[in-house]
């Protein structure tokens, strides 16, 4: 007992070891939030960007303009940012509530954000019912 050479040593070599082995976790830690929070931007980017493709199609419409066009359907592209949007509609029949035409559309938008190493895609999907009466142009 009265003979403890090197037990500093040995004491200290298992202390840094410990503080080596919480380095590697918190690095390794740091870095799988850092691609958490990469695909949650590329997703949002990708959300927002067909959010934004039905906000356009919607304002479109508004105008009349595929109201009074004979196709019942087609596919466009918008760019939004530095994201694209890919709008594809239907369009309905015309029905009538309280003496007002109706026409409704069927859109998908899908939002794609080029962002590497992958790009992110989100679709979205909204019923657009619009007034059939409002002439072709700028309302």
């Amino acid at each position: 007992m009265t003979d403890q050479r090197g037990i500093v040593l040995a004491v200290t070599l298992v202390m840094l070891l410990v503080l080596t082995l919480l380095g590697i976790a918190a690095v390794s830690l740091t870095s799988y939030e850092a691609k958490i929070t990469g695909n949650e931007r590329v997703y949002n980017d990708a959300f927002y960007a067909a959010d934004g493709g039905i906000e356009n199609f919607r304002a479109i419409v508004s105008t009349g303009e595929f109201v009074h066009t004979p196709s019942t359907g087609g596919t466009y592209s918008v760019a939004i940012g530095d994201c694209t949007s890919n709008i594809t509609y239907q369009k309905g029949s015309r029905y009538n509530i309280n003496g007002i035409d109706y026409v409704d559309f069927l859109v998908t938008s899908e939002g794609v954000s080029p962002n590497f190493p992958t790009a992110g895609r989100v679709v979205i999907q909204s019923v657009i019912a619009v007034n059939a009466t409002a002439k072709e142009g700028y309302n």
